[in-house]
């Protein structure tokens, strides 16, 4: 993936998946799910217990995004 690790999320409000993730390979889609996930948990103050659901909600955003 041709994407740098600081433009594919900028902030937990303001989701930025890059220009190139339409096209990406199913390779880089745990990578994005994963990023996500640990934004999501940040942008909680970081308390655990969440976290499948930071997971679950991460593969939907990150599967609607890149659906064709």
């Amino acid at each position: 993936m041709s994407t740098d690790n600081n433009s594919i999320f900028r902030e937990a409000s303001d989701v930025h998946y890059g220009a190139d993730t339409r096209g990406c390979s199913t390779e880089c889609v745990p990578e994005l799910i994963r990023r996500r996930a640990y934004q999501l948990f940040e942008a909680r103050g970081r308390h655990s217990g969440h976290e499948l659901d930071d997971w679950l909600q991460a593969e939907h955003e990150i599967k609607h995004h890149l659906q064709p």
